[in-house]
């Protein structure tokens, strides 16, 4: 599976209106016009500490973001809680990040997988 094939699986849910899949290095894999505007500094601040955060929000794009709480550690969870206002209401953002993200030959993407609501 091509990470674009595995954007648009995210986005098949109903809830999730934006998908982007990033390297630490910051650079783009692929991602909903939504989130083009995501810079290489944005990713290594997200992929960073978190204690700067609860402080200095993050930015994914152009959205103002507020850490909610950060379960990267957590081997349940691997993820981050943001949550964003927008002009319709309120939007929540989850950053998973894993070292194994990579695509194998084959198309095998069995080491990444949705997200799964608390």
């Amino acid at each position: 599976m091509s990470w674009d094939a595995y954007r648009d699986q995210l986005t098949a849910v109903e809830s999730v209106t934006e998908a982007g899949i990033f390297g630490l290095d910051g650079s783009t894999w692929s991602s909903t016009p939504g989130l083009t505007g995501v810079t290489a500094p944005q990713i290594k601040i997200l992929a960073g500490s978190s204690a700067d955060m609860n402080i200095n929000g993050p930015k994914i794009a152009n959205m103002k973001c507020m850490l909610l709480r950060d379960e990267r550690q957590d081997t349940q969870s691997f993820c981050m809680h943001l949550k964003t206002s927008a002009s319709d209401g309120k939007l929540a953002v989850c950053v998973g990040q894993s070292n194994k993200g990579t695509e194998t030959k084959g198309g095998d993407s069995s080491l990444c997988g949705p997200v799964q609501p608390r």
